[in-house]
């Protein structure tokens, strides 16, 4: 009997230890119901690379150099002979101490990483946020979102549009991939430990799914053929106050296979106006596109059959605040910006060959040696040098114009005012069981010639996993109703809303300061004295 109570007690001595070890476990790494964890989760990729800080330089105290006016900003050899060549490497490393752009008090202390970690301001953990389309009864990911007005007639907060999973088709006897995208609409709140999340109602609808037959054909990459239906949907409000919708679709044509197109969203989706009232609706201006309208630009003289031209993708729309509201600008690859003209004729180049070429400052990164500085050969950007990689980048994000104050402080001009987008980098890791996208903010001039003149460091979402990766598609401005429609104009303090996909699985949304994503940039040759000073202080 004494032994068998020996052995009921050591049982449950090992119950109890094992329980507590799994309740602990539990509080420290439990999966709670907005996707994220009660500890934070590691806030870099573990594949991004620590290098070790850059040499100390003793004298800070030179101000940055003027660039002359007659500098050509394109892309050119950055110096004469090796003499030159540590001189202003010297001056180059000295303008990043001058203006502490990158650095803080401390920074003499800190490793050289290349990245910038985001955390959301409404967050308590600062973890990015959820997009919860249960209701829906779709799966949602890639989301697009517009900000609504509010009044006590409106009850709907964001436009939503966002993927869902294909679905097998036969089309005429042929078996494709139908890519579907769903309209919703939905409110900000939060979930039960007070986390904020964007919520659907149960409506929705998917959008343009009667436009354009199956027919087409990629001659480069025939794989390719079997994909159908309205992709990469991007929202984006006007200055006008027109509510845009750019997205990819398949063409019929002997060079093109898929392109891009811009629709209202009033015409895509009547439902919008009705949501938004008569008083609201009638503050718009009428709609020019009233049907998808298939955007193209002129391929360069023998580049027909170039793989850029049979599939165009990633079109970011843009206007600087410096021309008329009704000028609708389109980033078609970074470097390169084309402005509307009719549906009638192709959108027209408004960069010249030479500033459409940039180049990164060296030494890059900050610790290269003298001349190891990596420079892209078949794409001449200053973005592509920074991602070291000539292919895989494209446009990610619709683009925004930002006043390098605090609103208020100033007042816009073309030497305090720059455009900037998302640029994305796919990457597929040799035995790696998941892709990647690294993503930073590309800064241009917000007046012509429209120079490409920063790229920030790699943006890491705080709460993403090595396992699920990000797709970033949608970057706007959250005025909470301070003026309607929204603004794609704003400053250092105000909000920008950033929505992705998470692993082609869900939806997510984070919610930072303008100043977040034009802190931690690295220089491109030719950046202005004047770009250079208003960005003194700008940290994150």
């Amino acid at each position: 009997m004494r032994s068998h109570n020996h052995l009921l007690r050591g049982v449950l001595t090992f119950v109890a230890i094992l329980s507590f070890c799994i309740l602990l476990t539990a509080i420290f790494h439990v999966k709670i119901s907005d996707g994220l964890s009660f500890t934070p989760t590691q806030e870099r990729p573990l594949f991004y690379e620590e290098q070790p800080p850059p040499p100390e330089d003793p004298d800070r105290s030179k101000p940055p150099k003027k660039t002359s006016p007659e500098e050509p900003f394109h892309r050119r050899p950055q110096h004469k002979d090796d003499d030159d060549k540590k001189k202003d490497q010297s001056n180059t490393q000295d303008d990043y101490y001058d203006l502490r752009l990158d650095r803080g008090d401390d920074a003499e202390d800190k490793p050289y990483v290349d990245y910038h970690l985001l955390t959301s301001l409404r967050n308590n953990m600062g973890f990015y946020n959820k997009i919860d389309a249960r209701k829906t009864g779709h799966e949602l990911f890639n989301p697009t979102i517009l900000e609504l007005p509010r009044d006590t007639n409106i009850t709907h907060d964001f436009l939503v549009i966002a993927r869902t999973t294909h679905v097998a088709k036969e089309i005429n006897g042929k078996k494709y991939k139908v890519a579907r995208q769903v309209a919703t609409f939905a409110n900000l709140t939060t979930n039960f430990l007070d986390r904020p999340v964007i919520r659907t109602g149960e409506w929705s609808t998917m959008l343009l799914e009667d436009f354009g037959g199956p027919e087409h054909h990629c001659k480069r990459q025939p794989d390719m053929d079997k994909y159908v239906g309205p992709e990469d949907m991007k929202l984006f409000w006007t200055r006008a106050g027109e509510p845009l919708l750019i997205f990819t679709h398949q063409v019929d044509d002997e060079t093109m296979c898929q392109g891009q197109f811009l629709i209202d969203v009033r015409a895509a989706l009547p439902e919008l106006e009705q949501v938004l009232g008569s008083d609201f609706s009638s503050r718009l201006p009428s709609i020019r596109f009233a049907e998808p309208t298939l955007l193209a630009r002129e391929p360069e003289p023998g580049q027909e059959d170039h793989p850029r031209y049979q599939r165009e993708k990633n079109w970011a729309l843009a206007q600087s605040p410096f021309s008329p509201d009704s000028e609708l600008l389109m980033m078609v690859e970074p470097g390169q910006l084309f402005r509307w003209k009719s549906a009638d004729e192709p959108v027209e180049p408004i960069v010249a060959v030479d500033d459409q070429e940039s180049a990164v400052e060296e030494p890059y990164p900050p610790t290269a040696k003298p001349g190891k500085t990596w420079h892209g050969k078949k794409r001449k950007t200053c973005i592509h040098d920074v991602m070291i990689d000539d292919s895989h980048v494209h446009q990610s994000s619709p683009m925004l114009s930002v006043t390098m104050c605090n609103r208020g402080a100033c007042e816009p001009d073309e030497q305090n005012t720059v455009l900037m987008g998302i640029v994305q980098r796919r990457q597929d890791f040799p035995g790696a069981s998941f892709t990647w996208y690294d993503r930073r903010i590309a800064v241009y001039e917000s007046a012509a010639p429209y120079r490409m003149i920063s790229v920030g460091k790699k943006l890491t979402y705080h709460g993403e996993s090595d396992l699920s990766y990000s797709w970033t598609g949608s970057m706007s401005y959250y005025t909470n109703q301070t003026e309607f429609p929204p603004s794609n104009h704003g400053y250092l303090d105000d909000e920008v809303w950033l929505g992705f996909g998470v692993k082609d699985a869900a939806a997510g949304w984070l919610d930072v300061r303008a100043k977040d994503l034009i802190a931690d940039h690295y220089m491109c040759q030719g950046a202005s004295v004047e770009y250079k000073y208003y960005r003194q202080g700008i940290s994150a």
